[in-house]
């Protein structure tokens, strides 16, 4: 082919597609990724001003705009631990407020913000505006109070034991196979067993750390710290069972539903994978 006497050839021309298709995949999804950024840090600006405190946000959830356009599963890990104990540390005399969205995630990462927000000097606040699940409420018992949204959820917090060939269980759930067993049981079985009540053990320890002078009196004024522990981690609840903001309220928690509409407008900078559901702005 010629063009103005220059010869291109088909390895030109693929050259080009390919530097095309590199500026499309990449740097279009990265430059649109950081104004949408710029505009949340803008929200949160505005928010920390209206409401005297700093805020964070940690936001678990895939987005449409990512590398190559594959979405990313997200969860509690030790960066994220890390970055929100710097955050605690930095701000220690300002009150804080933390934006929760998550399913969950490791549980040593979970204890560890929950235990430095608990032990933050000023006013905490956790705010959920759709679900915090299993860590993600771990992290919620820690604050002075937890603002959720009337209709948003938390869970239960019993842990989660298994490995990446036969999945994830409750540790209630081995605890019962192992004694239902009996000498039967496996050796496999046995040591999940002893790890899950090691787990639950510690999950117990954690709750009642975190929840202690927390939990209001029963009608008889007897201390139903014990009992509000029991139901969050023993399994009588399924995991993935949603707590909302009321039946949090009736187990005990300190719970306010008068949400502030600017994290729903803050929300809704997060764009969706999925195109399934549509409406008019």
């Amino acid at each position: 082919m010629t063009v103005d006497s220059t010869t291109i050839s088909l390895w030109d021309i693929l050259i080009l597609f390919f530097i095309l298709f590199f500026l499309y995949t990449v740097i279009y999804p990265q430059s649109q990724l950081k104004k949408i950024r710029l505009q949340r840090l803008s929200r949160l600006r505005a928010m920390e001003k209206r409401w005297g405190s700093r805020v964070l946000t940690m936001i678990h959830r895939r987005e449409a705009i990512s590398m190559f356009g594959l979405p990313a599963y997200q969860f509690i890990d030790e960066e994220d631990a890390e970055q929100i104990l710097r955050w605690i540390r930095k701000y220690r005399d300002y009150p804080l407020d933390l934006i929760l969205h998550t399913p969950g995630g490791q549980l040593n990462a979970s204890i560890q913000i929950a235990r430095a927000l608990k032990n933050h000097p000023k006013k905490t606040r956790v705010i959920i505006p759709h679900y915090s699940m299993s860590g993600g409420t771990i992290i919620g018992l820690a604050a002075d109070e937890i603002v959720m949204d009337k209709d948003a959820v938390i869970g239960p917090i019993d842990p989660q034991i298994g490995d990446f060939v036969r999945g994830l269980y409750p540790a209630a759930s081995w605890v019962y196979a192992a004694e239902k067993k009996k000498g039967d049981a496996g050796d496999i079985t046995l040591v999940m067993s002893d790890i899950s009540r090691k787990a639950l053990n510690l999950t117990r320890k954690v709750a009642k750390e975190l929840l202690d002078g927390k939990i209001e009196p029963g009608p008889g004024g007897e201390n139903r710290l014990d009992e509000v522990v029991e139901r969050l981690v023993s399994g009588e609840l399924v995991h993935i069972t949603p707590l909302s903001a009321e039946e949090a309220k009736q187990l005990g928690l300190n719970v306010s539903t008068d949400f502030p509409e600017e994290v729903h407008e803050f929300m809704r900078l997060f764009r969706p994978v999925k195109a399934s559901v549509e409406y008019v702005e």
